[in-house]
């Protein structure tokens, strides 16, 4: 609730829905500064505490589909407390997606390590 949303003024946690099982869905909203909600929807395919998370990543509204890609989050031991977060997402269709998707998965880890910190 903290952290999802993207960086900037005006963007807001628009609610979710998890269902965290192999085989369970997702909905993960946040909406920007112009009142669209942005939705993405997936299905976990890995649940593993506390070392991976695997799941299925798309959007909902029909103008940003972009077909089923694959997200895996690893957390692995720093020391000291700490804990490396190594998030890969792949099988894009198109790399121009790749791209934003990277830039908002970065801004997205940015907040969560200020909401935990």
């Amino acid at each position: 609730m903290h952290w999802w949303r993207q960086e900037g003024d005006g963007w807001t946690f628009a609610g979710a829905s998890i269902d965290l099982r192999v085989g369970g869905r997702y909905r993960l909203g946040m909406t920007g500064p112009d009142g669209k909600t942005h939705v993405a929807v997936g299905v976990y395919r890995d649940v593993h505490p506390p070392v991976r998370l695997a799941f299925t990543w798309d959007w909902e509204e029909p103008s940003n589909r972009m077909g089923e890609t694959l997200v895996t989050v690893e957390f692995k031991d720093a020391g000291d407390n700490r804990t490396e977060v190594v998030l890969t997402h792949e099988r894009f269709a198109e790399a121009a997606r790749m791209g934003r998707h990277e830039q908002g998965w970065t801004e997205l880890l940015r907040l969560l390590e200020r909401s935990v910190g």
